[in-house]
This record gives C-alpha cells, structure tokens and sequence, in this order.
C-alpha cells in the first residue's frame, strides 16, 4: 500500500484556486506555512499531473504538471464537461490518485485575460512584430455570451496622453474560454512613436501594449504591459548602458489599469445592481528592466517583449534538432505550394468558402502542432495528401454525383457492390442512394434503408467516414457528430482538426490499435502514406507530383533530422535514428570496422563504439545477401558489444550461457541496437544468431549470416532468467506466462518490428500471442526474429 496519500479538495468549484498536498494540514484552502516533506523527498521528486478520460483512455494533460509538496490548481469551466479526471502524486514512486469531481459556481465573472503565443501556448521566445499572440479570456458561468477584447498601446503615464485603441475584436465563450488574436502590425510603430510625450524623439527602447476584456462594456481590468522593442530607438537596446538600467521616466511608469479610470460599466450607466459580470480585473505580470538573450517566460510573472529585430534572438538560443521542423507555415510559402489554392472550398457544399487563406494557414499551424506533425518530412507528406483528398482545398465533401459505369467501377468492386455493375444506371446522379448503398452495414452504420451511408459519407481534408469515424472523433474532439455531422463542413477549427486526428488516431489495424501516420512518415514511405489516407495506392504518382512541389518549399533535404555529420573514421559508420532508419556512410571498401550511433528523438547523438567486423562468404542466397548488395558478409561478435547508459537512454545485455552462437552482421546489430535503446531496458538476453561463419548451428535452420536469431523473453522481475508460455507459474527459474512482462515484451517486439524485423516466432499463452508473432513449435521458451528488411538510407 502506498505511504503517500493526496489531501485536497476532490469536489471543487469552478475559477476557485484550491490547495492539494501529501500532507494533511488544511482543509480546502492551504495555508502558506512550510512544512517538511514527507520522509525529507526533495520537491523535485514530488510530481504532480492531471488526466482527463476520452473515450476508454486516461491522457495526461501535460500543461498541469507541477512538483512540490503542497501545489495549487484552478479549474475551468470545461471540466465540468470531463467524463473524468484524476489527480496524481508520484514522490519517489510512491504514487497516489485522486478523483475529481468539479462543481458548477454561482457567480459569472471574467476570471482573467492571459497572454499566449499564436498557438495558443505559454511563450517559449521573444515577441516580434509580425508576430501573433492569443489573449485567452477565462470566464465563468459566461457560456456562449460574446467578449469584446481590445489591444491597446500604453501611453506608459505621461502627461496629456491616452493610449491607443489598435484593434477591437469580439469572441463567443466556450467552454469556458474565449481565444483571439492580435498581430503586432509592423505599420503601427510610428503611431506608438507619434505618441510622446515633450522633449521626446521617441517612446523609449519598448512599446507596451496591453489587452482588456468585457462583456456587455463591462471591462477586465487589463493584462500587464506586453513591451515590443521600439525599432526608432536609436540607442542599442541590448548594451548595458541602455537595457539593463531603464531612464527614470521609464522607471516611473504606471500600471495601465491605475491610470485607465472608470470602467466602461460606469461610463455607460449599466446598473451596479447587474453582477452577472465580472467588471474590472488584473492578471499581474513583472517587467524586467532588461532584454535576457535567452528568456524563460512563466505565464503570469515575466514580461512578454515583442522584439522588431529578432535576429539576435535567433543566433543565442539554443536551437532545436531542425528549426525548419519548428518553424510554422507561412502564408507565402503556402502560395507557393499550393498555387491554385486562391478560392478556399469552392466546389461542393460547405460554409466556409468566406474563410481567408490567413485564417486557414493559422488552423493548419494549430493542428500540426496538436497532432506532433512536426517535422519537414511530417508536414510535407501530410500537405501532400491533404491537398490531393481536397483538389487543391477546392472540395471538402464526398462528391458522390455519378453518372457513367465506368466513375463507379473505378471506385467500388463487384465483390462488395454487386448491384453497381447490374444495376449501375439507377445509381446515376443520384448521390443518396449510392451513399447509402455502397457504405451499408459497415464501420457502425446500419443497413441501406438506415440512411447512414449518405449521413456519414466522406466530410474534411482527410474525409472522415461511416458512423465509427463520426463518432471516433467526436469523442475527441468533445463533439456530438452523431446528430450533426455537417459541423465538419461549417466549422473551420473541427474541418482542419479531423485530418490531424485522423493523421494520428483515425486509422485502425485489424488487432484494433491505431496507426500513427507520423510513423510511417518517419521512415519516408509516402506509398505507405498514402494507402493509409487513400485505401489505395492508384493515384500515388500524383501525391507524389504535389509531395515534390512542397519538398524544395520546406527544405526537407536540409531536415536537421535527416542530414547526418561524419563522426568517426571507421570504415562504415551507421547512425541509427529513433524513428527506424538507420543511415550509413561506407568510407572504406575494407569494410573492416564499424561505427555506431543512435539518435534518440530529443536530437541527442549517443556514441556506442566502433567495432571489428569479420568478413565472409555469402554461401546462402538472394535470402541471406547483404544489405548494403556486397557479394560479402561482414559479421561482429555480439560479445564484444558494451553496454550503454546515458541518463534514461540504455541496454544492458547478456549473453545465454548455453549459446555458441555469437555472431550477426553489421546491419542486423546497427537495428538491434536501435530496439534496444528505444525500450532502455537493462535485462536483454541474447540466445544467439549465427557462428563465426555464418552458419546456423544448434538445431536452426535459418540462423543465417547474422541474419535472423533467437532472444528470451522478458519477465516482471527483470532478473534475465528463463520464462516458458507454455506454463502459467508467475515466479521459478522457468516462470510461466504469468511471469514475462507482457507489456515490456510487446514494446520490444514493435521495436525490433521498426528496426527490420517483418516476422516473429513465438507461442500461443492464454489465448494471446505476441505482437508481430506467429504460433510456432518448440518456440515457448524464445523469440525468433526474421524476414529481415530495415529502412536503410545511404548518406550522400
């Protein structure tokens, strides 16, 4: 039983910020005493997160993570539309959950106005002009009620001036929330500038903006100052001299919500006896007197500079895997992509052909972050496919308007829709009935006469089809598509969203797991891709017309992910990415000798050692060739193989005292290396591949050229001893299946699956079997890896 236990609140009220600790020390409100952690856990080690239930899943929220003893958290509105949530503590392993349950309150007010960046994301980098922030208005008890939010510009208190009204934009509340944008409008610096006070060339090294919110002229008291260098200031921002020591008129600058005076409340006569609203508010926000070269914001307590000249910024940071793989879509580089693309959903039946190209690319940015399609080849592939399911974004409706045998035959079989090829003619322009025929009795819609078939035909970018897929998303999204499917053709925010979720989630195996496109990307398989979007891959050379037109936009040959650095002067040196291809660069005919690297997916490069390699015959065929197409085999005795570990990156492995056979060859080792560290696990046990000349000894017939081998399964105790599923017995020296650690086994199959290896041999236990596994004899005791093929790229 766990010694930690959470003390809290489990039922609390909406906008009420609420205390929660290991210790039992308050009620429902924390006082700020500080008491000794539980057995001295440092802070660090006490982890706090939230979780939410969609579907049948828990998902971590990560945005909520926290650590310490005593933490605090606040909820919104929406989560009273959760089907669940559950609080969690881990302190040093020890784990405790709480279930909340929140209630509905009373009051209606605006809560507050927070600033975030155009992703609607805590601020990661300096604001520039240009730029795009999102001021999110918190309300409560404000559901659907219109928020009128303005962008100011602060005349910073100088005498005889007023700040300035830049844009005024209005917002529906939902769910709590109410988003909008502002962009820092380049043109505008010469009216902050114009704006000064006597003796003054210009408004100093800032411009400050800040925002307020109302509800019926009923306004938020505003955020602090956003500063946005001022880019007529002619003395250098960044020096000492200028920066870190601001003028004493600067100095003397006063908060915009003292000096804004009555609230539109009271300048319009609206009775105090009105309290449905919130009227004034402050979400506090310090200023720094300088401009840090690499600034870490916190949503309430740093400043928020929008820079004019952000190209210092750009050379100090720290600067990820690939910036092009940060970067967002720019409207210009989507004309340039998509050329034909000026008339948005002009073709069909939708309610967005007013939607701006703007506002389009700004929902398409929101979705690739949502969805992790994140990288150049992420984006490039998934832009490809969206825009041949949608003719250049022209139609984002199943046009199902048919007037010829051969349109239909083209599209459905005589297998499945026999009546298309007897009866074909009665289908003719008739888009319900052929809705309603071809999809009948499939992916959860009812029979022809249901009308299901033409309900939930193809709607968005990447068209979401049959009840299941409505429904699929829906439950994600929190929105009820059953009863109103054509919100996916009205509401731009749903439309975009579908085909990143369906990127990501939407595409479900026979075994009933989802099938992450991003990972097929990773591996550069746009046949793949497509069949998985398309159901086929008829059309391919098309997509991939649209994929080499968006590559040179994205400067996806210049992927930080995908160009590799030549580290060592071994004769082969392979480098072996997180995502399942591993690139090599033959250096040296000889072949003597081999490098190896990994590439975790933090961008990380992990140094495994440069090894000796055998040379050999091939003396087994086609089958067992090179990889690389020598007549040679070149193999590496596994033994020689050290183990790693560098932070949570790892494999430790062991050899079975009963094998001889020791050997694989150095591509086969370059993707087993790769599985092992992307499980990390430390209780491998290798039961051998071949001998040292390639032979398959010990009983096997297919232990070839280091090609495929033998690995013992893994179990819960992590002690490398030997597991049978052919018994039931959780502990013993062998276990049985109750004993191998199911989960653990099944991440390394995928793994080993991702790396190269198609086929797997195993043994039925408990009416289960193991992914990427077949059933076979005298296989109870081991894992046989096979069908050999790795994602091998040859670096130029």
């Amino acid at each position: 039983m766990s010694k930690v236990k959470i003390y809290g609140n489990p039922n609390p009220l909406i906008g009420i910020k609420e205390y929660y600790s290991i210790h039992d020390f308050f009620g429902s409100s924390a006082s700020s005493k500080v008491i000794e952690p539980i057995e001295n856990i440092p802070d660090e080690n006490i982890k706090w997160s939230v979780w939410i239930l969609l579907g049948k899943e828990w998902v971590k929220m990560t945005k909520n993570n926290k650590t310490g003893a005593t933490v605090n958290y606040t909820f919104y509105q929406q989560s009273l539309k959760r089907k669940g949530i559950r609080m969690l503590v881990d302190a040093n392993g020890e784990k405790a959950v709480l279930d909340i349950k929140t209630k509905e309150n009373a009051e209606s007010k605006i809560l507050h106005v927070e600033i975030l960046d155009n992703l609607g994301k805590k601020p990661t980098k300096l604001f520039s002009y240009g730029e795009t922030i999102t001021a999110r208005v918190h309300c409560l008890n404000m559901e659907k009620f219109r928020i009128n939010v303005t962008l100011w510009e602060n005349d910073g208190g100088k005498k005889d001036l007023s700040d300035i009204s830049i844009e005024t934009k209005e917002a529906n509340v939902l769910n709590g929330i109410a988003d909008v944008k502002f962009t820092f409008d380049p043109s505008k610096v010469w009216l902050a500038n114009a704006k000064t006070a006597p003796n003054e060339s210009n408004e100093g090294a800032f411009h400050e903006y800040y925002v307020t919110a109302e509800f019926y002229k009923k306004v938020s008291k505003p955020t602090q100052d956003i500063n946005v260098i001022n880019p007529d200031y002619k003395i250098d921002i960044l020096s000492k001299t200028s920066a870190s020591k601001p003028s004493e008129t600067e100095t003397q600058k006063t908060s915009p919500a003292e000096q804004k005076g009555p609230s539109k409340k009271e300048t319009r006569g609206i009775t105090k006896a009105d309290r449905k609203a919130h009227d004034y508010h402050e979400q506090k926000v310090g200023v720094e007197s300088k401009i840090s070269s690499n600034p870490i914001f916190e949503v309430i307590n740093s400043p928020m500079i929008v820079d004019t000249n952000y190209k210092w910024w750009e050379n100090d940071k720290k600067s990820s895997i690939c910036p092009n793989c940060d970067k967002e879509i720019t409207l210009h580089e989507f004309n340039l992509m998509f050329p034909n693309s000026t008339n948005l959903f002009n073709k069909g039946i939708n309610g967005l052909s007013h939607i701006t190209l703007q506002e389009f690319v700004n929902a398409l940015n929101l979705t690739l972050k949502e969805f992790k399609i994140n990288t150049c080849t992420r984006k490039a592939f998934f832009l490809a496919q969206i825009a041949r399911e949608t003719g250049d974004f022209t139609r984002i409706d199943e046009n199902l308007n048919y007037s010829s045998e051969s349109a239909l035959h083209a599209h459905w079989s005589n297998k499945n829709n026999p009546l298309l090829y007897s009866h074909a003619s009665t289908f003719f322009n008739n888009p319900e009935k052929l809705g309603n025929y071809v999809y009948r009795n499939i992916g959860e819609n009812g029979n022809e006469n249901s009308g299901d078939g033409y309900t939930f035909r193809g709607r968005g970018l990447i068209q979401i089809t049959r009840k299941k897929g409505y429904r699929r998303f829906g439950e994600y999204s929190g929105t009820n598509l059953i009863t109103n499917p054509d919100l996916l053709l009205n509401n731009l925010n749903l439309l975009v969203r579908s085909a990143g979720w369906y990127w990501q989630h939407g595409v479900v195996l026979k075994d009933g797991s989802e099938k992450d496109i991003n990972t097929i990307a990773d591996l550069e398989d746009f046949k793949r891709t497509t069949e998985l979007v398309h159901g086929g891959t008829t059309d391919v050379t098309k997509r991939e017309e649209i994929l080499n037109r968006i590559k040179p936009i994205l400067k996806t040959n210049e992927c930080k992910r995908n160009v590799v650095e030549i580290l060592s002067d071994a004769d082969i040196e392979y480098h072996v990415f997180y995502s399942g291809i591993i690139r090599y660069k033959i250096q040296n005919e000889k072949r003597e000798n081999a490098s190896y690297y990994y590439h975790d997916n933090s961008g990380n490069i992990h140094s495994i050692g440069k090894y000796e390699l055998k040379k050999i015959t091939n003396r087994f065929g086609r089958d067992y060739r090179d990889k690389l197409d020598s007549s040679n085999i070149y193999l590496i005795d596994v033994r020689n193989l050290e183990n790693y570990q560098k932070g949570d990156i790892k494999f430790n492995l062991k050899m079975n005292p009963g094998t001889n056979r020791f050997f694989m060859n150095d591509v086969t080792i370059a993707s087993f290396i790769g599985a092992m560290l992307d499980c990390s696990y430390s209780d491998f046990i290798f039961n051998g591949f071949s001998d040292d000349l390639g032979n398959s000894i010990g009983g096997s017939e297919s232990h070839k050229n280091g090609m495929n081998g033998d690995l013992r399964y893994l179990r819960k105790d992590k002690s490398g001893k030997n597991v049978h599923l052919s018994l039931v017995s959780e502990t013993g020296d062998p276990c049985g299946w109750k004993g191998m650690d199911e989960k653990r086994q099944n991440a390394f199959n995928d793994a080993l699956y991702k790396y190269g290896w198609k086929s797997m041999l195993s043994w039925r236990y408990n009416g289960k079997i193991l992914n990427h596994s077949i059933h076979y004899i005298d296989h109870h005791h081991h894992l046989h890896v096979q069908s050999f093929n790795p994602t091998l790229k040859n670096i130029k």
